[in-house]
């Protein structure tokens, strides 16, 4: 049930049951809101790691659970390099853009609605 988050924000009710249903942790959740700050870019590694203050094995990890779920691509360019960027697909694009642009605190309300919801 979705209760403090929904009264503090007009966010679709789709995009907390997108995040359960990916079962997306908090650095995934950080994750999908940097990516879709940048919805153009093909962004590497070192970039992203730049951006976070985790170790490495456990950004590598996040990103590669995104890979597995579609919610990010991987694409290995001419020199050997791995970018990553959001999915292509329509319905995901939409709901990690709409996640990108919320204002921090409804970003901060919905994360500890994600973070209570996978606890119970």
């Amino acid at each position: 049930m979705v209760t403090g988050y929904m009264a503090k924000s007009r966010v679709n009710d789709d995009l907390l049951s997108f995040l359960l249903d990916n079962k997306c942790s908090e650095t995934e959740f950080d994750l999908l809101r940097f990516i879709g700050r940048h919805p153009k870019a093909k962004l590497n590694f070192y970039v992203v790691t730049q951006a976070f203050r985790i170790t490495p094995i456990d950004l590598g990890k996040a990103l590669m659970a995104l890979v597995e779920r579609d919610m990010v691509v991987h694409q290995l360019d001419d020199n050997g390099l791995v970018t990553y960027s959001l999915s292509p697909d329509e319905k995901t694009h939409a709901y990690i853009q709409e996640l990108a642009s919320l204002d921090w605190s409804v970003a901060m309300s919905l994360k500890k609605e994600l973070r209570d919801s996978t606890l119970k």
